[in-house]
């Protein structure tokens, strides 16, 4: 009964990892196709990366909200994971991405600082 209680376990443990990486994959292909539109808003300022690690329109000009908000959904989802991986906050993860974020931005990008307020680089 144990060797059979241990290989259920293991099944188990093992799905979960794969479909953690299925999961992984999914939002990776996602991002990756809304990039040039993501770009493209940067690049226009209407959005930029805030001091939490999402993105937020700079002004009130909200072109392609779904596309924002299916970014900030993914992002979330990958910081609440990499959190649960480490063990630490989820606040934690966004502020260091924050900060990779900030210290990665394109020349011309909007990006808020600790304070709230938009600048750019």
């Amino acid at each position: 009964m144990k060797p059979i209680k241990s290989l259920l376990i293991m099944t188990i443990a093992l799905s979960f990892v794969f479909c953690s990486a299925a999961f992984a994959d999914s939002i990776k292909e996602r991002m990756k196709q809304r990039l040039p539109q993501i770009l493209d808003l940067k690049n226009k300022g209407i959005v930029g990366e805030t001091n939490t690690g999402y993105l937020g329109f700079v002004t009130t000009r909200k072109e392609k909200q779904d596309v924002v908000a299916a970014e900030n959904e993914d992002r979330k989802a990958i910081y609440t994971q990499i959190a649960k991986q480490q063990n630490v906050s989820t606040q934690f993860v966004q502020k260091r991405r924050a900060a990779s974020l900030f210290a990665d931005a394109t020349k011309g990008h909007y990006y808020q600082n600790e304070a709230g307020a938009w600048i750019k680089k």
